[in-house]
């Protein structure tokens, strides 16, 4: 039908770029001041780097004709299109299934200035229109499912062993946190 859309936050992937660089820059201050402040405390800016890139590059909203992926901060939800129900968007784009509701992180509900505007722009103006809200996403879902009912797609799904939602967990970011974690008290206490 066409090809994936991907929402994610440009804010996001700007603050992870930002903390990047100023976690380099700690780390090479900590080698230049001496080797032992390197391993005593290279883990701080190593880990807060590793947290603003989990919460705000990693996740993101992805809606092709296989379903709806929703990348969170610990774990990756796919949505079948049979098990697609509805979405809100009142706080953030909320996908309900016939397993439950998966809340997105990598898309907010705009508010303020931003929520008047896109009141007043057509919805295929907004539809198209790249940025990482809620709305943006929730109104391309629902013209993705329109598009594969009208289309004939889902109707050969049956009422029994109808797909239900999968989620994945990233065990790599937890295990990354807690080594990090780790690492950071010990150098405390040595120091």
């Amino acid at each position: 039908m066409g090809a994936a859309r991907v929402f994610r936050s440009m804010p996001g992937r700007v603050l992870t770029v930002a903390t990047a660089f100023a976690g380099l820059v700690c780390l090479v201050a900590m080698a230049v001041g001496g080797g032992s402040e390197l391993l005593r405390y290279g883990a701080v800016p190593l880990l807060v780097v590793l947290l603003v890139w989990a919460m705000f590059w990693r996740p993101r909203v992805e809606v092709s004709d296989g379903g709806i992926e929703l990348r969170n901060v610990l774990r990756t939800v796919h949505v079948p299109w049979p098990a697609y129900r509805g979405a809100d968007t009142r706080l953030a784009l909320k996908i309900e299934t016939t397993g439950g509701d998966y809340t997105a992180w990598a898309t907010p509900a705009r508010s303020g200035a931003p929520a008047r505007r896109d009141l007043a722009t057509p919805v295929d103006a907004r539809r198209t229109a790249t940025g990482a809200s809620a709305d943006a996403a929730a109104l391309e879902i629902a013209a993705r499912h329109t598009a594969l009912r009208e289309a004939g797609h889902l109707d050969r799904v049956p009422a029994q062993g109808a797909p239900e939602p999968t989620v994945r967990w990233h065990w790599d970011v937890v295990a990354g946190c807690a080594v990090l974690s780790v690492l950071v008290a010990l150098g405390a206490a040595a120091g």
